[in-house]
């Protein structure tokens, strides 16, 4: 064996080595899955966390979404919610659709507010100069943000262009969306910052007793 082989397999030896390619393997599975799945969803979003109560009981807060791109906004069905009268649950109704408040260069939905995704039902639809406009609600809302009082509309007060729309609903997880959340708030970036390090301080620690474990090696004259 060279010398150069000899080096290398003994640096894969090591446990800061293989931890190091495992870690790498794990990231380049992670990036694969997820650029897979935004081809295969059509979409720049295909999975998202609900973070408000706005389309309870359909959606609650802390659920998995799964989101499909839509090419035609012709497609997207309209209706409003369908109710069931012996039990008052949701039964149907149009798509559930999820679109950006404002962008760059276009109509700002909701003015005073930055960006963000929302996500509620579609219940109409108008052309106009070739573009979809939509009309939509939260399952959850008596009515839509911006209007001052329930008898104004049962609808939200904007109308969403078919270029601000990201993919509509196809499935939904619960609870699994709660992780994310946490995550991003000041106390989940603390705690996976403490779980890193514990993980590494483990994995030091667990090494150097392996060493120590090690028996003696006696050369031979």
């Amino acid at each position: 064996m060279s010398d150069r082989a000899a080096k290398l397999k003994k640096l894969l030896k090591s446990e800061w080595v293989r931890t190091a390619i495992m870690l790498a393997i794990v990231v380049i599975a992670f990036f694969s899955f997820w650029y897979g799945i935004r081809i295969a969803l059509a979409t720049d979003y295909p999975l998202l966390a609900v973070a408000s109560g706005s389309m309870v009981p359909t959606l609650n807060v802390g659920d998995l979404i799964v989101v499909h791109g839509v090419s035609d906004a012709s497609e997207i069905y309209t209706h409003q919610a369908i109710v069931d009268p012996q039990t008052g649950n949701i039964i149907g109704g149009g798509d559930i659709i999820i679109f950006h408040l404002y962008l760059p260069g276009g109509p700002n939905l909701w003015p005073g507010h930055a960006d963000e995704l929302i996500v509620h039902r579609a219940i109409n639809k108008t052309l106009i100069n070739d573009v979809w406009y939509f009309t939509t609600k939260g399952d959850a809302n008596p009515y839509g943000p911006g209007r001052d009082s329930a008898e104004s509309s049962t609808a939200d007060s904007w109308r969403v262009p078919d270029y601000y729309i990201v993919g509509k609903v196809v499935g939904a997880v619960p609870y699994i969306g709660s992780v994310p959340l946490y995550i991003h708030t000041p106390e989940g970036i603390v705690t996976v910052v403490v779980l890193i390090i514990l993980v590494l301080l483990i994995e030091l620690a667990y090494s150097a007793y392996r060493e120590k474990r090690k028996p003696p090696v006696v050369e031979q004259s």
